[in-house]
């Protein structure tokens, strides 16, 4: 699966300190071995393709999918980690301040198999560490926006959500579909990044405000402008209103809810196409990005990736698994499973040409895609800084309740500020 999976993978950079020692992760007589946390198509698909990799034999181990960072954590403690393994960009950040990581820099400031220029913008940054050092390469990539259920739409008569649409029009969008069925909560979170502190930043500065971080490694404070607590006044007044759900809410039946009928907008990842698509809606439906505010659009960027142990033996054959994997591997993989388009831009063609293959949503999957990889203005999903783990129940205490309106909502935003930064400044 292409999502981030901060909270569980993070206990292995806890974990891993008991053996931070040595680390095997070696190739041994032109072998060089992998692990994923894919579904079993997936990994699949995938073996199919490296197996057509001239020179260097490829050896994928099995991983359970819901035990991946458990197995990790094992593996790296016992110094048997494979030659590189998926990770996500919280865990890479962690491990990386561990020393337990392999640093790519040189190899791709070759330029030899992998060209910096060819990454989407900025997804290469959030890779580095702070002073600048690569320890992990971004592969499947993210987008988040707005599923809608486009005879919802055409029945308040509203113009579908696409790319250019407003703040405005998202709000005054779900302000209609609530007084076309008063029954129903038109803006349904299948993914709780939207009502996030993260979410509201991208309003913030979208509207010309600031950013809760300013820079997204090495962060030593978060800050809460006036732009973003008009960002979360708004939030929360659709969310009092019934027109959105809270931050709380828990999204697991959401895609079959949506893919029936029962929600008019639903907001998630790209990947929830499959399950969406599974479910056979009888109603025309697509997927919007993030609405542009007054100043400009800004749009999410979120990688996971692969790291290689520190302790890495044969780095010149792992380079050149990792450089075919990104471009023909994922090619190859993601027009058989189109699950995510891949942070390296030529490695994404394969997942285009499958959406763009498909019925109507399929290809509004993919022109969203398209833009968000594409635009220059970024905000970063996720704290990735040290202090991100323990901020997160920080922000369970101050900012969820207040944004539900159980809390007074200044107060909230303040606690959230404040707990967050004494953290930080540890």
């Amino acid at each position: 699966m292409p999502r981030i999976r901060a909270t569980a993978v993070l206990v292995v950079a806890g974990l891993a300190l008991a053996g931070c020692g040595g680390g095997s992760g070696s190739a041994q007589g032109g072998t060089v071995s992998y692990m994923t946390w894919e579904s079993v198509p997936t990994n699949q698909a995938l073996d199919k393709s490296m197996a057509k990799l001239q020179g260097v034999t490829v050896k994928r181990e099995e991983s359970p999918n819901a035990d991946y960072a458990q197995k990790l954590a094992s593996l790296i403690m016992s110094k048997k980690a494979p030659d590189f393994f998926w990770c996500s960009n919280s865990q890479e950040q962690n491990l990386a301040a561990e020393g337990l990581l392999y640093d790519w820099s040189s190899y791709l400031k070759k330029g030899d198999g992998l060209q910096e220029d060819k990454f989407s913008p900025g997804s290469l940054d959030l890779w580095r560490n702070p002073e600048g050092k690569l320890y992990g390469i971004p592969t499947l990539a993210n987008t988040y926006g707005f599923f809608y259920n486009k005879a919802d739409f055409d029945k308040a008569k509203l113009k579908a959500p696409a790319i250019g649409w407003t703040w405005d029009e998202l709000y005054a969008d779900i302000a209609a579909l609530k007084k076309t069925d008063a029954k129903t909560t038109p803006l349904v979170n299948a993914w709780a990044l939207l009502e996030s502190p993260q979410g509201v930043s991208a309003y913030s500065v979208a509207n010309g405000g600031a950013p809760i971080v300013e820079k997204p490694i090495g962060s030593k404070q978060v800050q809460a402008d006036a732009t973003f607590r008009t960002g979360a006044e708004r939030m929360a007044k659709a969310i009092k209103a019934g027109e959105m759900t809270n931050p709380d809410y828990d999204g697991t039946n959401a895609v079959a809810k949506f893919a029936n009928g029962g929600i008019p907008l639903m907001f998630g990842g790209q990947w929830l196409h499959q399950s969406i698509t599974q479910n056979k809606p009888k109603f025309d439906w697509g997927y919007a990005p993030w609405p542009a505010g007054t100043a400009k659009s800004v749009q999410p960027i979120e990688t996971n990736g692969v790291c290689s142990p520190a302790t890495l033996k044969d780095p010149d054959s792992t380079w050149k698994v990792i450089s075919y994997m990104e471009v023909t591997g994922f090619n190859e993989t993601m027009k058989d499973q189109p699950i995510a388009p891949i942070a390296y831009e030529p490695g994404s063609k394969g997942y285009y040409e499958s959406l763009r293959a498909g019925d109507a949503a399929a290809k509004t999957i993919a022109a969203t895609a398209t833009y968000e990889l594409g635009v220059k203005d970024k905000f970063v999903t996720q704290f990735l800084d040290p202090w991100s783990t323990p901020a997160g129940d920080v922000v369970g205490t101050t900012w969820n309740p207040a944004l539900s309106g159980k809390k007074d909502l200044a107060a909230g935003i303040d606690g959230m500020v404040a707990g967050i930064n004494k953290l930080a400044a540890k």
